[in-house]
């Protein structure tokens, strides 16, 4: 359902016309349908500014992103609008990415109000809740007065908001306490089976890589440099930055 092939993505520095190093650097991929795909690798190696891309929010040097069948790199305007529902985004720190303005209920609202939905909009949130694990009484709260856990299920309900069929979720348990991150996770995973969902989910911590991804991507210096089935790259991976990231090097990537 997603499929990147070739793609660059380069930064101007400063002010200057010429651009600068590649910060995602020739990256394929494919994503099937109810599919998970993990993206790993330390700070700097790419993997937000391959989903920024995805979503559409850098432009893209070159390269060819396919969407459910759609060259999704050519639409515009209200086409591009209608695709963009297909896709559902939740950030790192819930706290963040949700108003301190407005109500839970104000804040799933916002995505239906701006598709033109004609539906209840506060039964449509409530479900939505209760889909998340959360009770229709939070609607009436703000993000302020929730946990961290109860915030980051707010911000997966909001990206559900409009039914899509790809998630994108960007550190989504970083942020919070170990206890918390299994809730979430197997959150995911009842999501994904229940819906349909496919996934893309990038992180830091490879623990949480093993639990909920079918395959794994790493990426250095804005490279895939190793990818295949999270099993086999995690049991035995054959390139040494790999290999460090797992733990079979000195300089292991820190959960």
């Amino acid at each position: 359902m997603l499929e990147v092939r070739d793609l660059v993505v380069r930064y101007r520095r400063g002010f200057l016309s010429a651009p600068g190093l590649a910060a995602v650097n020739s990256v394929s991929l494919t994503l099937p349908l109810g599919h998970t795909l993990g993206i790993v690798g330390e700070s700097g190696s790419g993997k937000s500014s391959l989903l920024r891309a995805i979503l559409r929010l850098v432009p893209v040097t070159s390269g060819a992103i396919r969407l459910n069948g759609q060259d999704f790199l050519s639409l515009k305007g209200p086409s591009l609008r209608v695709a963009r529902h297909g896709i559902g985004v939740v950030a790192q720190n819930p706290f963040l990415s949700l108003s301190p303005r407005l109500t839970i209920a104000e804040i799933l609202a916002e995505p239906m109000q701006a598709a033109g939905l004609a539906v209840n909009h506060r039964a449509r949130a409530a479900s939505l809740l209760a889909q998340c694990g959360l009770p229709a009484e939070f609607l009436t709260r703000r993000a302020r007065e929730l946990s961290g856990g109860q915030a980051q299920r707010v911000a997966i309900a909001r990206a559900l908001t409009l039914s899509p069929s790809l998630l994108v979720l960007d550190e989504p348990t970083s942020a919070l306490d170990v206890s918390v991150q299994a809730q979430i996770l197997n959150l995911l995973q009842d999501l994904k089976q229940d819906l349909g969902l496919s996934m893309l989910f990038v992180t830091h911590n490879l623990k949480v890589v093993a639990h909920i991804s079918d395959s794994l991507l790493v990426m250095q210096r804005g490279e895939v440099v190793e990818s295949g089935p999270t099993d086999q790259v995690m049991q035995a991976p054959t390139k040494a930055y790999t290999q460090e990231l797992m733990g079979f090097g000195r300089h292991a990537l820190r959960p």
